[in-house]
């Protein structure tokens, strides 16, 4: 009897031994099956577009298939509540933008909190937003723009995409700093907003290079500042609000985000995939072609930056539920 429980006890000691085992192998192979990148727009959508230039060269560097899967709605709520019901295993990352963290900041309903839910793999691009007005309009620098405010407060509009976004907020944050009155208009179509720009019904309008790329290009409108906190290299000719109103800057980004836990080890491992991704020339040209900075970063100054817009946008709660 003795023997069978020697036997039985050594059995059980090396089947512990190799389930630990392969527990380290497969730890030590990530990753060992494919990979999910979701999102919370539409395909096609700027995020979407963006998560499959890098996908070949990730593909490339982890050796496994990357599955780009849009889960549109809600402004990124349902994607990211997706990820939160996830393993933190970086088997499925969150393609997340700078308007998800603004949404977490300001809105106490939304499900999810950027700072608590979340791991941080690495940015991928950095982008500001910039200032149009029609070609035809008397206010040529952010200055004229600022002094047409003043003397006129509340008849002026600025139009943006949407109450509680990046956009919008962008915009009171600059009205609490000058003390500029100016009324705000939500659009859902950025056609709509450029002609309204265009032709003068709208003063002046908050958005990126891209989605004005085309209205730019025919001399339709004409960007009078940038939100960054200096010229922005893609476009060094627009001069910074942050010249007449120092301190102010607006910069958002998209980066990959896992559930809160991934291990470290994995997260350094991601973040050197897309390092090497947004460095290829092919990439980085795709990236800029569509307004984007290309810019990769390590978990910690990734999570860095998402706490320092947290605190910025926190604030600004009030203009989203007054």
């Amino acid at each position: 009897m003795r023997v069978d429980l020697n036997r039985r006890a050594l059995l059980l000691a090396v089947g512990g031994s190799v389930a630990v085992a392969a527990g380290v192998r497969a730890q030590g192979a990530f990753p060992s099956k494919p990979i999910r990148i979701v999102h919370g727009y539409s395909a096609a959508s700027n995020p979407d577009t963006i998560a499959r230039v890098i996908s070949p060269s990730l593909i490339e560097t982890l050796g496994q298939s990357v599955i780009v899967e849009p889960k549109p709605g809600a402004g990124e709520r349902i994607a990211a509540q997706y990820l939160m019901s996830q393993p933190p295993d970086g088997y499925t990352l969150y393609l997340i933008t700078g308007g998800a963290n603004v949404i977490s900041a300001t809105d106490p309903q939304t499900p999810f909190n950027t700072l608590k839910d979340f791991s941080y793999v690495s940015t991928i691009t950095l982008f500001p937003f910039a200032l149009f007005v029609g070609a035809n309009s008397p206010i040529k620098t952010f200055a004229d723009l600022q002094a047409a405010a003043k003397a006129n407060p509340g008849k002026l509009n600025y139009g943006h995409s949407g109450v509680g976004n990046t956009l919008h907020l962008a915009v009171e944050y600059l009205k609490a700093l000058t003390g500029m009155k100016m009324e705000a208009i939500a659009y859902k179509d950025t056609g709509q907003q450029i002609s309204d720009v265009m032709s003068g019904r709208l003063d002046v309008a908050i958005s990126t290079f891209t989605g004005y790329h085309g209205a730019m290009a025919n001399k339709q409108v004409r960007a009078i500042a940038v939100t960054s906190k200096e010229a922005w290299p893609l476009n060094p000719d627009v001069p910074p609000i942050a010249a007449d109103v120092p301190g102010y800057e607006v910069v958002s980004w998209l980066g990959l985000a896992a559930p809160a836990g991934l291990p470290a080890d994995i997260a350094d491992k991601l973040s050197d995939a897309v390092k090497t991704a947004v460095a290829r020339p092919d990439v980085k040209t795709r990236l800029e072609g569509m307004g984007n900075e290309a810019r990769a970063s390590t978990p910690a100054v990734f999570r860095a930056r998402v706490e320092a817009d947290y605190a910025k946008w926190k604030p600004l709660a009030k203009f989203v539920n007054p």
